[in-house]
C-alpha cells in the first residue's frame, strides 16, 4: 500500500480513515497473532519514512532491536517497552513519545492500542549494534506546559545519524510568509492554534491537539496564534 506525496499540508484525521489489515510473520512475535491495520497517509520510499495510522490487539513481539527511529501520538489505549531485564517503559493514551532505533526491545500490549506515527528507517543503512535499551523510550506528555514566554524552543529527541529531530516549542504570535519546506515536518499541537495556507490558497486550521504533516517541498505561509505550544518532528535525510 502507498500513498501519492501531495506537497501541501496534510491535516491528520483518525476519525476519517478506513485502516486495512497487515499480514503478520509469526517469528515477529513471542505471543500469539494479534490482528493489527493501518492507513498510510504519506511515504518517501527513498529515505525510509512513513507517516501514518497504526493499531493492534494484544501481543508481546520478540526480543530485538526497535526497527528505526519514531515518533507516535497515542491516540487509545497503552503500550509497555520491555528491555532485557523485564523493566517496562509505559505510554498512555494522550501521551506521545520517541523510540531510539536499534535499541534492544520487546513491545508488549494489554488490550487494544491505536497509534499515529512517524517512522525513519535509512533503506541504505545496517541495524546498529546498541547493548542497552537506557533512555531509548521518550515519553512525553499530553499537556501543555505551564504558560510561558513565546519564542521557547527545545530537542527532546535526536536520533543518532542527526536525520530526525523532535522539538518542544511554544511560539510567540507571528505571521509568517509562504516558503518552500525544506525538510519534512509533522506537528501535533498541544493547545493553541495556527493556520496553514498552501500555495493553492486552501487554508488549514490546525488547533489543539490536532497533527498535521507537511511534506518537504510544500509551499506554505504561517499564521500562529501566541502561546500555541506543539511538538515538531523534522526529517532531513
Amino acid at each position: 500500500m502507498s500513498a501519492t506525496p501531495p506537497r501541501r499540508p496534510i491535516r491528520i484525521d483518525p476519525g476519517a480513515v478506513r485502516l486495512a489489515p497487515l499480514d503478520l510473520d509469526p517469528k515477529a512475535f513471542q505471543s500469539s497473532l494479534p490482528v493489527q491495520n493501518y492507513h498510510l497517509i504519506f511515504e518517501d520510499a527513498a529515505i525510509g519514512m512513513a507517516v501514518g495510522i497504526w493499531d493492534t490487539t494484544s501481543m508481546q513481539e520478540a526480543f530485538g532491536p526497535y526497527p528505526g527511529d519514531e515518533f507516535i501520538s497515542v491516540l487509545d489505549g497503552s503500550f509497555s517497552i520491555l528491555d532485557a531485564q523485564g523493566r517496562a517503559v509505559t505510554g498512555f493514551a494522550g501521551q506521545s513519545a520517541t523510540f531510539r532505533n536499534g535499541i534492544p526491545v520487546s513491545w508488549k500490549q494489554e488490550g487494544y492500542l491505536r497509534k499515529i506515527y512517524l517512522t525513519l528507517m535509512d533503506p541504505a543503512a545496517g541495524t546498529p549494534v546498541i547493548a542497552s535499551a537506557e533512555g531509548g523510550v521518550i515519553v512525553l506528555a499530553g499537556q501543555p506546559s505551564v504558560p510561558g514566554a513565546g519564542g521557547n524552543s527545545r530537542v527532546v529527541f535526536r536520533n543518532d545519524a542527526g536525520t530526525m529531530s523532535v522539538e518542544h516549542r511554544i511560539h510567540q504570535g507571528q505571521s509568517l510568509p509562504a516558503a518552500f519546506a525544506a525538510r519534512h515536518e509533522l506537528c501535533r499541537v498541544l493547545c493553541g492554534e495556527m493556520v496553514l495556507t498552501d500555495d493553492t490558497g486552501d487554508r488549514h486550521q490546525i488547533g489543539t491537539d490536532d497533527h498535521v504533516f507537511i511534506p518537504k517541498g510544500a509551499v506554505v505561509a504561517r499564521n500562529i496564534a501566541d502561546g500555541t505550544e506543539t511538538y515538531q518532528v523534522f526529517v532531513t535525510a
